[in-house]
C-alpha cells in the first residue's frame, strides 16, 4: 500500500485499484472517480492520507467545462479551475490560522482594556501564517463568511479585515515587510473601540448624536493605546488612526482627504467597509457578496481612493467568488473565479440545472466562451435554497 496525501487528491481522479481510508474502510473502488464530496468528507473527518496499491488513470472525468474553450482563454480558464481545486484543500488551514489569530488579537485587546503594556511577538507569528496562506490561495478569504459569528465581534472583524487588506496589498505587489506592516495595522484596527462604553458598541437602535460623537473618538484612542501601551511603529498605528478618514475629506477624526491619508489606512477603509457588510450584527442582517460589492462601489465613489478601490474590484470581481447566480436558462450556480478583463462573464459551478434538479457532479460553465448563457441576477442563499459553503 502506498499512502497519498488528501491534499493531492482532485475531483475526477480514478485509480486502477481500490482506494482505502484505512485497512478496514474503502473510499472508492477501482475505476471509480473520486468526487469533490469524497474529498470534503475526508477533510471533515480529519483524514490526512488515503491508501492504494494502484496508480492514477484519470484526473478530470468529473470536471466538465460546458462550452468550448478558445485558445485565447484556455490557460486562464484552466488556471481558475486549478485555483478552485487548491482552494478547497486549504479550508482546514484557514480555520486553524483564523482561530490562532483571534486568540492573539484577543490577548492584546484584554491588555489594552486593562491599560497594560503588550508586545507584538505572538501576533507577528500568526500574521506570517496568514500571509503565507494568502500566497498559497488568494481566494481563501471565502471561508471567512459566517466564521465565529456570535463571538467577540471586534476580534473576529479585525482578523477578517486583515485578509481583505492583504488581498489588496498582494495585488499592489507589496514586498513582505509592507505586507507585515499592513497586516499588523488591520489586526489592531479597532483597538480604540475598547475605550468606548460597551453599551454603545452593542446598541441595537440608532445612536444619539452624543453617542456617535463618542464613537468618532475611537481612532484617536486606538492610536494612543498602540503607541503608548505597545510601542507600535508609526505606520502600523496610523491604520487605527486614519481608517475612518474619507477620500473626499468628510471622514473623521481629522477630516483628511486624498493623499493626506496614509495608503495603509486607505486599504483598511475598503477592507473594513466590505467585511462589515457581509457580517451579521445585532441590528441588521448581513449582505451577500454581490450586494456588498455593489454597495461598496456605489457608496464609495467619494469615500475611497479610486485607484485602490479599482484594485479591490479587479481582485474580487463584480461577482466575488462564492456569489450565487441565476443564469438565463433557469440554472443556478456559484461563482468560482473570473478573469479581471471580463468580470461579468465568470466561471460558474452549476448547483441546479435548467430543470431545477440538483447537480451532483462537478460541472463548470465557462461564461466567457458559452456566449448563449449569461447571469440574470445574483441570489441570496435563502433564495437559492442552499448554503454556499455546502456547494462551493
Amino acid at each position: 500500500m502506498r499512502k497519498i496525501s488528501v491534499e493531492e487528491l482532485k475531483p475526477g481522479m480514478r485509480f486502477d485499484r481500490p482506494v482505502y481510508i484505512d485497512s478496514n474502510n474503502i473510499l472508492v473502488d477501482a475505476n471509480v472517480s473520486i468526487k469533490e464530496s469524497d474529498i470534503k468528507k475526508l477533510m471533515t473527518w480529519g483524514v490526512s492520507q488515503i491508501e492504494t496499491t494502484g496508480s492514477v488513470i484519470s484526473t478530470d472525468d468529473d470536471i466538465k467545462l460546458e462550452g468550448k474553450i478558445g485558445a485565447q482563454h484556455s490557460v486562464d480558464v484552466r488556471g481558475i479551475v486549478n485555483d478552485y481545486n487548491t482552494l478547497l484543500k486549504k479550508r482546514r488551514d484557514l480555520l486553524d490560522v483564523h482561530k490562532r489569530a483571534c486568540i492573539e488579537v484577543e490577548k492584546i485587546h484584554t491588555l489594552i482594556k486593562g491599560n497594560e503594556k503588550f508586545g507584538l511577538e505572538g501576533i507577528s507569528v500568526v500574521l506570517n501564517d496568514i500571509i503565507r496562506l494568502m500566497g498559497e490561495s488568494g481566494n481563501i478569504f471565502i471561508f471567512l463568511y459566517g466564521l465565529d459569528e456570535g463571538k467577540n465581534y471586534l476580534v473576529v472583524h479585525s482578523v477578517n479585515v486583515t485578509f481583505y487588506a492583504l488581498l489588496i496589498g498582494i495585488a499592489l505587489k507589496y514586498p513582505p515587510e509592507k505586507l507585515k506592516e499592513l497586516g499588523l495595522g488591520t489586526l489592531l484596527i479597532d483597538a480604540g473601540m475598547l475605550k468606548i462604553p460597551p453599551y454603545i458598541i452593542h446598541k441595537q437602535s440608532n445612536l444619539t448624536d452624543q453617542e456617535f460623537n463618542l464613537i468618532k473618538t475611537h481612532p484617536l484612542h486606538g492610536y494612543r493605546a498602540l503607541k503608548q501601551q505597545g510601542n507600535v511603529p508609526e505606520k502600523v498605528a496610523m491604520v487605527s488612526l486614519q481608517h475612518h478618514e474619507s477620500y473626499d475629506g468628510r471622514g473623521y477624526p481629522r477630516g483628511l482627504k486624498g493623499h493626506q491619508i496614509d495608503e495603509y489606512a486607505k486599504i483598511a477603509a475598503i477592507a473594513d467597509s466590505y467585511e462589515a457588510q457581509i457580517t451579521n450584527r445585532s441590528y441588521r442582517k448581513r449582505q451577500f457578496f454581490y450586494h456588498a460589492m455593489r454597495n461598496l462601489l456605489s457608496s464609495g465613489v467619494n469615500r475611497f481612493d479610486p485607484v485602490i478601490l479599482k484594485v479591490f474590484l479587479s481582485r474580487m470581481s463584480v461577482y466575488p467568488i462564492g456569489s450565487m447566480v441565476g443564469l438565463n436558462d433557469g440554472s443556478v450556480g456559484i461563482v468560482v473565479g473570473s478573469m479581471p478583463q471580463k468580470p461579468l462573464r465568470p466561471m460558474v459551478k452549476l448547483v441546479f440545472d435548467r430543470e431545477g434538479n440538483r447537480v451532483k457532479e462537478t460541472r463548470m460553465v465557462n461564461l466567457l466562451e458559452e456566449i448563449s448563457l449569461y447571469i440574470v441576477k445574483a441570489l441570496e442563499e435563502e433564495e437559492a435554497g442552499v448554503n454556499f459553503l455546502e456547494v462551493l
